[in-house]
């Protein structure tokens, strides 16, 4: 008789995966990020959640040793967050296959028609595509490989080198110049929600500003995505990882950034810059002073997040990876074809 025993929670309010237990339970796991936090998993359930939410306990002698934060729509099962969430995982430790096996297994007998999982976003550095690999064996199922996106980030350590490099590019140090030399320039770095929340509309209407005249629309024109910013300031209003800065020249602002220190990580995540000063690289101020803030905190990592714009290239000193997996039963695969990068 197996010793792990799966189940269903009563949602993210369950007080069984309460944000004190969940935070213990995320420290055990390969995958600890902001991401995968209490506070983000809610806000972005709030405020993205369609059909129907999965939260898969699994307990050892009547204790929660891990969480599957799934939701299934269509007959496929994905994790909670997946959009706009550069990392994902389990929460807490599924390196037994028991374990794995059992909350994928209590998942799939929950979803009516079931087509399979799909888990964007697992890092590299965790073990968890190659226990998806040995589960899978053991449903039925079969696993595959659906593709990876890289990750650039930069180690902040006085011996690489790399964070005076970075700080003091002839580039940034010209741009901020122009700035200091033609008024008053400020830095401000916003930890607290409570003094967050009263620039989120300022915030969202430069970022819209920023992208008008280009291919690619301000996220913020979607009412979801403006209500998910604004809720997770709310709901982790005091857990120290927020991080808002704001650069004013003149006493306006000219750049903005909303992102996290999680960690001893420093997460570069939503910047936007006043697109009519475009030509003096605002962008490149603030990407300066957001690394100087993280050499300041102590941070061992400054993460660029998704995504290998060149820009990321110019700081970075590694380069980490995210997998996307899917597991599918034989008959999908009988009637849909096989994807691309069978594992």
């Amino acid at each position: 008789m197996t010793s792990i025993r799966a189940h269903l929670l009563d949602g993210l309010e369950d007080p069984r995966a309460g944000p004190d237990h969940w935070e213990k339970l995320l420290a055990a796991g390969d995958t600890d990020t902001v991401f995968l936090t209490w506070q983000w998993q809610r806000a972005w359930w709030d405020s993205f959640g369609r059909g129907d939410l999965l939260l898969i306990a699994a307990e050892r002698r009547g204790k929660v040793i891990a969480i599957a934060p799934f939701f299934a729509e269509a007959g496929m099962v994905f994790f909670v967050g997946s959009g706009g969430s550069d990392y994902l995982d389990f929460v807490g430790d599924i390196n037994d296959v028991e374990v794995l096996g059992s909350l994928l297994e209590a998942a799939r007998n929950r979803v009516e028609r079931f087509v399979g999982f799909r888990f964007y976003h697992v890092s590299a550095t965790s073990r968890t595509g190659e226990r998806l690999q040995q589960a899978a064996g053991r449903l039925g199922l079969t696993c595959y490989d659906e593709g990876e996106l890289p990750a650039p980030a930069l180690a902040l350590t006085a011996q690489s080198g790399a964070v005076e490099k970075a700080t003091q590019k002839k580039s940034l140090l010209r741009h901020e110049r122009f700035f200091r030399s033609n008024g008053s320039f400020d830095v401000r770095h916003l930890r607290e929600g409570e003094a967050i929340l009263p620039h989120l509309g300022e915030f969202f209407e430069q970022h819209i500003r920023r992208w008008a005249d280009t291919p690619y629309p301000s996220l913020f024109h979607d009412r979801a995505q403006r209500n998910f910013y604004t809720v997770l300031t709310r709901i982790a209003a005091r857990c120290g990882w927020l991080r808002f800065t704001c650069l004013e020249w003149n006493g306006r602002p000219v750049a903005f950034h909303f992102g996290f220190c999680y960690r001893g990580s420093y997460m570069w995540y939503k910047p936007s810059f006043e697109i009519e000063l475009a030509r003096r690289s605002p962008g490149e101020v603030l990407l300066r002073q957001l690394l100087i803030a993280a050499v300041n905190e102590g941070a061992h990592t400054f993460d660029f997040g998704l995504g290998d714009e060149p820009f990321k290239r110019r700081f970075a000193t590694h380069v980490n990876s995210v997998t996307t997996w899917g597991l599918y039963p034989p008959e999908v695969l009988a009637s849909t074809g096989k994807p691309e990068g069978a594992v």
